[in-house]
């Protein structure tokens, strides 16, 4: 059994896909960020970086409960654990883990902040909306490139780097002023075509359905937690006001 600690988050949305890629059995425990219960010792202990998501595996390395923190390194864990979606050796591995990477130093990083500045910044941010749009828009443009040479992102099977990547993009396309409009009209990534093959054919995955039905019950708990925060539980959660560092 694995426990998942998270939030509604594309990144914990990654770790409950890939659970159900692998057919793990896995429980949930929703953590209340607003509440501050991520600052929590018991919380701490397992995720020193007061994030989520984090898993415990009862079943770990020499029979003993192992907990991983950072959602790239749980795919690393999970892939190995299992055999699947990883390649063991050689340059298949190493195109999965730079794609990873991509999404974990690139992706994740410019579309949260891009997030961040759409809707939870106070007004007056204008550079702030358009660097990280066109920062955006020029990853979108990278993802492109790769998938118009490759049917996935790391090699020519689906792996852990389309895993970690597709939340993202869904993300994005439900909240960007700019992508729900294009949506409307019919594609949200219509300027990327072979990133909407993608994105539609790994939507298609009744896994990653199961994926998305399970953060959906995380969704439903932070609604919530977010209707009954007050500013200050929310300047502690973006670490500001009193709590910036």
């Amino acid at each position: 059994m694995i426990d998942v600690y998270g939030m509604s988050s594309p990144n914990v949305v990654k770790i409950t896909i890939m659970l159900e890629e692998l057919g793990l059995t896995y429980r949930q425990h929703h953590v209340n960020v607003f509440a501050g219960e991520q600052y929590q010792a018991e919380f701490l202990k397992i995720s020193p970086n007061n994030k989520v998501p984090v898993i415990v595996d009862a079943d770990g390395p020499e029979e003993r409960p192992l907990a991983v923190f950072e959602s790239g390194a749980i795919l690393i864990y999970l892939a190995e654990k299992s055999g699947r979606l990883l390649p063991a050796r050689g340059a298949r591995r190493a195109s999965v883990l730079e794609w990873l990477m991509l999404q974990l130093t690139g992706v994740g990083p410019m579309f949260g902040q891009l997030v961040h500045f759409t809707r939870y910044a106070p007004a007056g941010h204008e550079y702030s909306l358009q660097r990280y749009t066109s920062e955006v828009r020029r990853l979108l443009g990278v993802l492109e490139q790769r998938l118009s040479q490759s049917a996935f992102l790391g090699a020519e099977e689906y792996s852990i780097a389309d895993v970690a990547t597709w939340p993202w993009i869904r993300t994005a396309s439900t909240i960007y002023p700019w992508l729900v409009q294009a949506g409307a009209a019919g594609d949200a990534l219509g300027e990327w075509p072979a990133l909407s093959r993608w994105f539609r054919g790994i939507a298609a995955r009744p896994a990653v359905e199961r994926g998305v039905a399970s953060g959906e019950r995380f969704l439903e708990r932070d609604k919530a937690a977010f209707g009954s925060a007050d500013p200050d539980a929310f300047d502690r959660f973006f670490n500001r006001g009193k709590y910036a560092r």
